[in-house]
Formats: C-alpha cells, structure tokens, sequence
C-alpha cells in the first residue's frame, strides 16, 4: 500500500550549505530525461499547494521563500514520490536517473543524506525488511530527524504493526527527542490507535458544506449503509479502488450510498480524476490534505481508506484494503436482505 505521506517533521536541525537565509534552493539534474516537469509541495508552510519544476537540458533549478523547516515532497511523473528535508539557507542537491528514481541521491544536508543512503540501501527489500532496517536506525540514531520520519512511515502510518510494537518505538524515540513537538502531537493518535473506528463503534460525527452550498453530515445517511472513502488524485492505488466503489454502488443502487474525501490541494487535478473516473456520488475535498479536521476526526493515517457503516451508524468494517477489508461485509450485508 502505498501511502502517499503529508505529516509536518519539526525540531529537527539541518546543515547550512551556502544558501541565502530566508530561501530553500533544490537543484539537480537527471540522466535520460532532457525535458520534462514534476511537482514539488509542503504540507508545513513549505509552498503553496503545488509547484512545478522544470527540467531543461536534464537540469533543473528551483527556489523558494523559507523561513525555518519544511519538509518538501517531490511527485514524478509515475506518481512515485521523494521526501526531501529543507531549512532556510539550503542548497540541496538531487541527481540520478529518471529511468531509476529509486536510486536519486540527495545530498547537501546530514538528514537528506542520512535518508538516501537508508533509501539506497533498502530499496530492494520487501516492506518487512525495510520495517527492520527502520528499527535498526532508529536503535542507532534515535535522535535523528531520519528516524522520526521512518517511525511515522512505517509504524504510525502502518495498518499492520502492533500496538505494543508502536509503543516501544515512540517511547524510544521521545525519550531521545524530549522537546519534540511532533512526537508530543503523535500521542494522543498513538493512545487511541484502533478505538475510534473499531467495528460497533459509531461513525464520528461529520459534517461539512459542499461548493453548492449543500450541507453533508453523518445523520443524513442513517437508515441506508454508508462506504466513506479517504483518496486522492496523487494516490495511484487509491484511484485504483475508485472502480470498485463504482461498480459496487451500480450493482447496489439505492441500497448503499457513498462519501468520497479527498487529500488533494490541488483542485484541477483532482475534478480531473473525478471525471475520468466518472464518480457520481458526493465527493468533498477542503484543500487542506493531511491538515485536514475531517482526516483529523476519522484518525486516517494513510490512503485509501474505507470506512463501511450499517443503517444504524454503527461500524460494519475498516481498513485500507476495500477488496479485503470491506467487499466481504458488504457481500453479508446485502446477502442478509
């Protein structure tokens, strides 16, 4: 599952590489790739929603206002993505191969560094060796700003990972990281992990206002079962399942209703996907991402994510896996009728 990451990671220390104080400078070139564009954003201040960088001659050269950290995430075109750690007065530097963006090197700043070899040493491994190579680092450098990114990417965004198992690693990492102010946030969603959407639980209580001016909330669905889905337009996997959703709501029609919330900042692409992938039933999207009270409210920590709820506003089933976690209760739900 491919999780596409948008958490802020604050309280870090990065090195200062000859840069102008007040901007971030990314720069680099890319063999076999001599025109061409991808986007750049920050969900901490870093940009303002999406900009695009462009590639002339296989280099590009791109720079912004910064005035602490921000952590920068680069889209490719194949919709993989790069994590890159920012501070006012970088110069960071990107190269490697557009036909290999696995093995880009990103050098200029120990972080950035630390993350491209971790990266570079662990891209062939399955998603449990990295799990352990992230334990590794994290055992040896809990005080590295790495390692607070590769907790949150593989154990507080994880679906699969014990409660006990993500316990023991925050405690390490806050023990080492006191003052922290992400972490701090991290502990009350580590606290309730699992509870909020557990199945009998009641559905949250949403509400929010369409562009037309409809007001959406949780009780205009009671007494029709309800599928919530969390998507968005860069998330190849999450746009995958959108068929299912279709195809199950065709062959269910006027039994189940749907809600699609979206973490896009980007309208435009987002209406785009929409209409390719022709979704007819509410969809909604705030433009705030991972910042999002909605995204919030519901505890999701990685996309898709699918929320089935009974007529009663009771939960049916969760998880990120509408082929595994949620197809099965629907199938007993209706059998059941």
């Amino acid at each position: 599952m491919k999780r596409f990451i948008l958490y802020t990671l604050v309280a870090f220390t990065l090195l200062s590489c000859g840069g102008s104080e007040g901007r971030f400078r990314l720069k680099g070139e890319f063999e076999h790739l001599r025109q061409g564009e991808f986007y750049i954003y920050s969900n901490d201040g870093g940009t303002s929603g999406f900009d695009t960088i462009k590639i002339e001659d296989g280099q590009f050269d791109y720079e912004t206002d910064l005035r602490n950290h921000a952590i920068y995430y680069l889209l490719y075109p194949n919709l993989s993505e790069q994590v890159i750690f920012g501070t006012s007065g970088d110069v960071i530097t990107l190269k490697g191969d557009a036909r290999n963006l696995k093995s880009v090197e990103v050098k200029g700043s120990k972080p950035n560094e630390e993350l491209t070899a971790f990266r570079l040493e662990n891209k062939d491994k399955g998603l449990v060796g990295i799990r352990e190579a992230a334990v590794a680092f994290m055992t040896h450098s809990p005080s590295s700003p790495v390692s607070v990114f590769l907790f949150k990417e593989y154990f507080l965004l994880a679906n699969d990972v014990s409660q006990d198992e993500v316990k023991k690693n925050y405690r390490a990492l806050c023990e080492a990281q006191p003052d922290n102010l992400l972490l701090l946030s991290w502990q009350s969603d580590i606290e309730n992990r699992g509870r909020l959407l557990k199945k009998g639980s009641s559905l949250p209580d949403f509400v929010f206002t369409l562009k037309d001016g409809r007001k959406v909330q949780a009780s205009d669905y009671r007494g029709k079962p309800l599928l919530v889905n969390f998507w968005a337009s860069w998330e190849s996997r999450s746009r995958a399942e959108t068929f299912r959703i279709r195809r199950m709501l065709k062959g269910n029609s006027g039994k189940i209703e749907a809600v699609s919330i979206s973490l896009d900042v980007n309208d435009a692409a987002r209406k785009g996907i929409e209409r390719m992938d022709s979704v007819s039933w509410t969809s909604y999207c705030d433009f705030q991402a991972w910042n999002s009270p909605l995204v919030k409210l519901f505890g999701i920590r990685s996309i898709p994510f699918f929320i089935l709820v009974g007529a009663d506003g009771k939960v049916l089933a969760a998880g990120a896996s509408y082929e595994k976690d949620i197809e099965p209760e629907i199938k007993k739900l209706f059998e059941s009728r």
